[in-house]
């Protein structure tokens, strides 16, 4: 089987704009913890999208934000790194059982409407970067 990074590259920017729609319906709908965890979603697609536009072969499999946008080739700024380590917490809080409750009671209105639209700033920075 042969590697296509064209196909590979759409398929990873393709699906990160739809969980990135995805994430901002949930927020409308008031499902704040999982439109973080469908914001760190389009984060870490978009990310491998970069990583397999930079390297040419698969991106890792990983969740890591951080380790992926490593991975880039790009100049990442340490305030988005930041960030990034942040949005770290929307997908494993999100997911797993033990530390769920407290993550849902953090996640208010305003502290996910405020998170998302740093996710939203994020994604298009790097999404501008898959365009260079």
């Amino acid at each position: 089987m042969t590697f296509e990074s064209d196909k590979t590259i759409a398929y990873w920017a393709e699906s990160s704009a739809y969980d990135l729609e995805t994430g901002a319906t949930l927020l409308r709908s008031k499902k704040y913890p999982y439109a973080l965890f469908f914001g760190h979603l389009a984060i870490e697609k978009i990310l491998k999208a970069l990583v397999v536009k930079h390297t040419g072969i698969h991106a890792p499999y990983s969740h890591s934000l951080v380790m992926l946008a490593k991975k880039t080739g790009f100049d990442i700024p340490d305030e988005m790194f930041d960030q990034l380590a942040e949005f770290m917490e929307f997908h494993t809080e999100a997911r797993y059982p033990d530390v769920k409750m407290d993550f849902y009671q953090k996640c208010t209105k305003e502290f996910a409407a405020e998170k998302y639209k740093e996710i939203k700033k994020v994604y298009k920075w790097l999404r501008k970067k898959l365009e260079i």
